[in-house]
């Protein structure tokens, strides 16, 4: 069972997880488009900021071409066997499936209309609800589930093991986050 919860791509990859995973990716930015959630950076996700429906669509799908993209290429350079594009892209594609339930988590986030100008901590603490807190760090968890999948993903479909594979991993992480940003902002600035 821990295999299939944290490395299933041992088991399915390639044509078949990119199915799976484009799949739950769009029911996934469904749900969002009603609670509100935005997975607006390769590994960033938030709640409560409401936006046209297409845009729930689209974030998602430039979070994981810049990481299809990213990872492809630093598993091409770094690795030693073939590395396959179908393979990045269908594993990085289900790796995304635990984020289907922080797109549930946004329903109970309430917007944060205005943060008060400081620097102090509690004081921005004070004017956020509790609730939205305790959703967000249990959100956490499943962000943080997701990135081991991502992990696993990329050691499995570029065939690359130890403290390499975590350092090549953590550099593409970067880029993809870096190219999904640059995206992002040009995306909505076209919608807007």
């Amino acid at each position: 069972m821990k295999k299939w919860l944290f490395n299933p791509f041992i088991y399915i990859a390639g044509e078949k997880a990119l199915i799976i995973g484009w799949s739950v990716m769009l029911l996934t930015a469904f749900i969002c488009s009603f609670s509100n959630t935005h997975f607006d950076g390769a590994i960033d996700v938030h709640s409560g900021h409401a936006t046209s429906g297409i845009v729930y669509f689209i974030e998602p799908v430039i979070d994981w071409a810049s990481l299809t993209i990213s990872l492809y290429l630093f598993g091409r350079f770094f690795s030693q066997s073939a590395v396959r594009l179908i393979d990045i892209a269908g594993t990085i594609a289900l790796a995304r499936w635990p984020l289907i339930f922080f797109s549930f988590i946004g329903f109970g986030i309430k917007p944060i209309k205005q943060l008060p100008i400081t620097s102090d901590p509690a004081q921005i603490l004070k004017s956020i609800d509790g609730l939205t807190i305790a959703l967000s760090l249990f959100g956490l968890v499943f962000v943080i589930w997701f990135i081991a999948l991502l992990y696993n993903a990329f050691s499995v479909s570029a065939n690359l093991k130890g403290s390499k594979s975590a350092w090549v991993f953590i550099a593409g992480l970067i880029v993809a986050e870096v190219i999904s940003q640059v995206a992002l902002h040009y995306t909505y600035s076209l919608l807007t």
